[in-house]
């Protein structure tokens, strides 16, 4: 096997059992989903930045328009 396949088990002992290995996958999985949450979370507080200061142009411009 290349060390291409066999990376993500690099951090396990030599004679790990199907449990280490088991536990091993399963904490690499959820460190990648919480990572992946947090850019989710990040990339969503983005864009509502970016919507709270396009609803605040929206009201200045708003405010400089006379009523009909």
């Amino acid at each position: 096997m290349s060390d291409e396949e066999t990376s993500h088990l690099s951090n396990l002992s030599d004679g790990a059992g199907c449990t280490e290995i088991w536990e091993h996958l399963s904490e690499q999985r959820a460190a990648e989903e919480a990572e992946s949450e947090a850019e989710e979370d990040e990339t969503a507080d983005d864009q509502q930045a970016t919507d709270d200061s396009t609803d605040e142009a929206s009201e200045k411009n708003a405010a400089g328009v006379p009523c009909p």
